[in-house]
């Protein structure tokens, strides 16, 4: 059965019952944060394609709710994008929303409708010709506008130094009716727009849409929570503006800035394994025997690599598809070894395709990527993993006679070797690319690898880039 990762369920009773990367705490502190605020206020949830941010916004935005009756809408800026207009996106989200949680509330109807004609008002004086036709009536328009439209084309550099006075006198009156529609909704507490999504935007769309909350939607107890890629997000910037200082930039429209770190990747990647992959279950339908402890199977395997290569969320839920693909699809032949050895290879195709194919046919700088692999900054840890990834890239490619060769060169190397424990390290190392293995005994470290390249390949010819 082939079956991905799926958005988490947010139980309202349990809200942090299946948050596997436990982030209760953040936010926590950041609920007490803003909770008390009463200025206008945009915040920043920082974090590389693929992190969690629309998990994280979502819980917070349930968590919120709950524990302070915190009013909220949440919208996927990049689904919304087409609008042209991020004023109209804002505007029917808020509109969405008082539909659904306040349709039998009057004075909250009446406060947004009062909100929609002056936002036209804002529009019209505003928006460039392209818009017409595009609003899908979030917006509603008197009689004229188009021949408004063409006027305003044509204003005179006089006109519009006139009607600059009206402009400011609109967007106070703007930002004074969505104030009031908010003393209707809840007094007490903020009003949160979270908009997920921002750096996938067209980059036109992103600028307008931060200019928009800044200058707009500059009110009291309005927050927005905007959550981005800030790197992704400044290649758009520069995109429209040429090499400036992004950095400089966001500071205008952005107030704070917070940065989601994943420091519990073990415990996602055991989720994976364990509950929605089930690997166990697969091993034990196909009769494969465990050998090995917890500290080198492939889960172990899968741990230390993802934290050597930098792994986000998002590519250890692509990992963990590829890995149920081949894993489903094995015979009944394979052993545990197999699999350290398909771990292995999946994650060097998925983050070192170039080394992976180099490697395949002997033309890798062999010691360059034992470095990649097995960095120094993971520590002493993990030591016979390390040694298993080493014999692995030393046999890969071999044949009998290659691989006798490269055991030669090893033992003249131990040869060398005066200190006890490193001489230890380096016999094990030979071990693993001299014995045998598996149950019965006859596959060789460099027969394994080639069985396994074959499976790897299989699940290559499936698109995960659409997962």
């Amino acid at each position: 059965m082939i079956k991905k990762n799926q958005e988490i369920e947010i139980d309202e009773n349990d809200i942090f019952k299946n948050d596997k990367l436990q982030r209760k705490d953040s936010i926590e502190d950041l609920s007490k944060l803003i909770i008390s605020n009463t200025e206008p206020l945009v915040l920043s949830i920082n974090a590389s394609w693929g992190s969690g941010k629309t998990t994280f916004v979502k819980l917070w935005q349930t968590y919120l709710k709950k524990e302070y009756k915190v009013n909220s809408i949440y919208f996927s800026a990049w689904e919304d994008d087409f609008s042209k207009e991020p004023l109209i996106s804002i505007l029917g989200e808020i509109k969405k929303y008082i539909n659904e949680e306040f349709h039998a509330d009057q004075k909250v109807e009446e406060s947004f409708e009062k909100v929609k004609n002056i936002g036209g008002k804002v529009l019209k004086r505003g928006i460039p010709a392209f818009l017409k036709g595009i609003t899908a009536g979030v917006v509603d328009f008197d009689k004229g506008f188009e021949e408004a439209l063409g006027a305003i084309a044509e204003s005179s550099a006089k006109e519009l130094i006139d009607n600059y006075s009206k402009d400011k006198e609109i967007t106070i009156e703007f930002k004074s009716s969505i104030e009031e529609l908010l003393s209707k909704i809840n007094n007490e507490t903020p009003f949160v727009i979270f908009i997920d999504e921002l750096d996938r935007c067209r980059p036109l769309y992103s600028i307008e849409l931060l200019e928009r909350i800044k200058h707009i939607f500059g009110i009291k107890k309005l927050i927005f929570v905007l959550s981005i890629d800030k790197s992704q997000l400044s290649e758009s910037i520069k995109s429209q503006y040429g090499n400036i200082d992004t950095d400089n930039y966001l500071r205008r429209f952005i107030d704070l800035e917070y940065y989601l770190n994943n420091p519990k990747l073990d415990d996602f990647s055991y989720y994976l394994y364990s509950e929605v992959y089930q690997f166990n279950k697969i091993f034990k339908s196909k009769n494969i025997i465990k050998q090995y402890d917890s500290s080198l199977d492939e889960l172990a395997m899968i741990k230390y690599l993802i934290k050597s290569l930098n792994f986000n969320l998002r590519e250890i839920e692509q990992l963990f598809l590829q890995l149920n693909i081949i894993f489903s699809t094995v015979n009944l032949r394979l052993f545990e070894s197999h699999f350290r050895i398909i771990v292995l290879f999946v994650i060097l195709r998925m983050k070192l395709p170039n080394e992976y194919e180099l490697l395949k046919i002997g033309k890798i700088n062999i010691q360059k990527l034992i470095d990649l692999l097995v960095p120094n900054k993971l520590g002493d840890e993990n030591n016979h993993l390390k040694l298993i990834i080493k014999a692995v890239i030393l046999a890969t490619g071999k044949n009998e006679e290659e691989l006798n060769e490269v055991i030669k060169k090893e033992k003249e190397i131990l040869s060398e070797i005066n200190e006890n424990y490193e001489k230890h390290i380096h016999q094990r190392l030979i071990n693993l690319l001299e014995l045998d293995h598996g149950n019965s005994g006859y596959y060789r470290l460099n027969s394994l690898i080639e069985t396994v390249i074959k499976k790897v390949e299989f699940a290559d010819r499936f698109n995960f880039e659409t997962v």
